[in-house]
C-alpha cells in the first residue's frame, strides 16, 4: 500500500513547517552552545601563556593550519585553480566550481563583514576583562560574530560538494577543522563559529542556484545545516557534562539507548526489504528515530528537545517522495558493507556519549 501522495498545497505547507522547525532547532542550538561560550573560552586559554609557558605543539599546529586554510587568500586561491583547471581542460564542471565558489566567498566576506561591526561581539581575549559589551563598530577586537574562517570555509565546501558529492564528507571534514580551530585558537567562542558554518552554508547554496531562488536556496541550506549543529550541541553537552545519577536523567538515557536501537533496526530492515516491513516505514522516519534517541542519549532534555525539532523537520522532508520503496533496489555488495559501517557508527555513537561524559572538566 502506497502512502498517500501530497498535494501541492499540502506540499507548501510542508515545506513552511520543514523550515520553521529547522529555524526553531538551530535558535535552540544557539541557545544550547551560549551557555558554554565562556567556560570553554576560559578553558582553552588555561592552555596558553600565561597560564602555561608553552602551549602544546599540536594545539599550536592545528590552530596554524585552520588559520591558513581559512584564510581569504588561500580559498581565493583554490577557486582560481579551479577555474584554472576547468579553463585548461575545457571542463565545464570545474569552471563552474571556481566561479561559484568566488561568488560565495565574496558574498561571505562582504556579509560577514558586515555582520561583524554591526554586531560588535568582543573577542574571548576579552573575557577576563572589564570590557565585555557589545560594541558596534568598535573596531579591532569587537568582531567576533560571525567566525569569517568558519563562514568561508563553509560557504566554499557547500559549493565544491554541490559540484563534486563523492567528495563531500572529505569536503565538509576540512571546512569543520577550520571553524573546530577558531575556538582552539581562541579567537572565537562556539556559538560565533556556528554562526559562520550557517552563514557560509546559505551563501553557498545561494552561489550554486540561480539567483531568482535564492530563496528556496536558503531554505534548504537552513534545513540541511539544522542536523548537524545539533549533533555539536549534543557533542559539546556530553564532553562538558558529568554522568548524573538522578532517575530522570538515568530515565532520559536508557530510553535513548532504546529508541536508537528501534530505529537502526527499522532502518536495517527498511534497506534490504524484508518482507514484513510495514509500508509506512521510510528511510526519514528511522533515521528521525536515532536522531532523537541519540539526543536523548547524552541525558539533556534540552538537547533531546533540539534533536526532537531537527528530526521532526527531517521527517517531514521525506513526506516528498515517501513512496519510493526499497523494494526494487537490488542488495549488492557495496550497499552490504555501507550499511555495515553505518551500523557501526550508530553504536559507536551511543558509545560515546557514554565514554565521552565530563571529558572536558570545565
Amino acid at each position: 500500500m502506497d502512502l498517500p501522495r501530497l498535494t501541492t498545497h499540502d506540499s507548501r505547507l510542508t515545506s513552511a513547517a520543514v523550515v520553521f522547525l529547522s529555524v526553531c532547532a538551530l535558535v535552540l542550538v544557539f541557545v544550547g552552545l551560549f551557555e558554554w561560550d565562556v567556560p570553554l573560552a576560559r578553558f582553552v586559554h588555561s592552555f596558553y601563556p600565561p597560564a602555561v609557558s608553552v602551549p602544546h605543539p599540536w594545539l599550536v599546529l592545528f590552530s596554524d593550519l585552520g588559520d591558513r586554510l581559512g584564510k581569504g587568500e588561500s580559498l581565493a586561491l583554490l577557486s582560481l585553480v579551479l577555474l584554472a583547471v576547468g579553463y585548461g581542460f575545457t571542463d565545464q564542471q570545474w569552471k563552474d566550481a571556481g566561479r561559484q565558489s568566488l561568488v560565495a566567498h565574496g558574498l561571505v566576506a562582504a556579509g560577514a563583514t558586515i555582520l561583524k561591526h554591526t554586531i560588535g561581539r568582543p573577542r574571548p581575549k576579552f573575557i577576563d576583562t572589564s570590557h565585555f559589551e557589545f560594541s558596534p563598530a568598535g573596531g579591532s577586537g569587537w568582531d567576533s560574530f560571525p567566525s569569517g574562517h568558519a563562514s568561508a570555509a563553509f560557504a566554499v565546501a557547500t559549493v565544491l560538494a554541490a559540484k563534486f558529492p563523492r567528495v563531500r564528507w572529505p569536503l565538509f571534514a576540512v571546512a569543520m577543522a577550520i571553524a573546530a580551530s577558531r575556538v582552539v585558537r581562541g579567537s572565537h567562542y562556539p556559538t560565533d563559529v556556528a554562526g559562520g558554518v550557517v552563514f557560509g552554508c546559505v551563501m553557498g547554496m545561494i552561489a550554486v542556484h540561480p539567483w531568482r531562488e535564492w530563496r528556496t536556496a536558503a531554505e534548504t541550506a537552513l534545513c540541511w545545516i539544522a542536523p548537524f549543529l545539533v549533533a555539536t550541541l549534543a557533542f559539546v553537552w556530553t564532553v562538558t557534562q558529568l554522568p548524573a545519577k538522578d532517575s530522570i536523567t538515568q530515565s532520559l538515557v536508557c530510553g535513548g539507548w532504546m529508541l536508537t536501537l528501534a530505529g537502526l533496526a527499522g532502518h536495517v530492515a527498511w534497506r534490504v526489504r524484508s518482507s514484513w516491513c510495514p509500508a509506512w516505514l521510510s528511510g526519514s522516519l528511522v533515521r528521525a528515530l536515532m536522531g532523537v534517541g541519540l539526543g536523548m542519549a547524552t541525558g539533556s532534555l534540552f538537547v533531546a528537545t533540539a534533536a526532537l525539532v531537527a528530526c521532526a523537520a527531517h521527517w517531514l522532508e521525506g513526506l516528498h517522495g515517501q513512496a519510493l520503496s526499497m523494494a526494487d533496489v537490488p542488495v549488492e555488495g557495496r550497499m552490504v558493507v555501507a550499511e555495515g559501517l553505518f551500523v557501526v557508527a550508530v553504536l559507536a555513537l551511543l558509545a560515546a556519549s557514554y565514554l565521552l561524559k565530563g571529558l572536558v572538566p570545565i
